[in-house]
């Protein structure tokens, strides 16, 4: 896998020597990752792009609007209505 959209943060899943965990990205190191793992019997604390499975990426919650949503025009062109009821023509 490439590294480059892997942030500090992110989690991460690992299989390294056939043991597979998750971890959380504490900071790029020299050809991988600094990692921390969630499992505390693991103690792996780097990988290689080529033991990184699966990642996951950091997000933080939607922002609350005060302003209420607005259907953009391609939504308004959504037929909704069921195929037997529709205008033939």
């Amino acid at each position: 896998m490439r590294l480059e959209g892997i942030q500090t943060g992110d989690i991460v899943e690992v299989d390294r020597g056939g043991r597979r965990f998750h971890a959380i990205v504490t900071a790029p190191a020299p050809g991988g990752l600094a990692l921390a793992p969630l499992d505390r019997r693991i103690s792996y604390y780097s990988c290689r792009s080529r033991e990184v499975i699966g990642h996951w990426t950091k997000r933080g919650r939607p922002r609350q609007s005060g302003e209420p949503l607005r259907p953009s025009p391609r939504q308004l062109e959504i037929d909704l209505t069921p195929r037997g009821e529709r205008p033939t023509g």
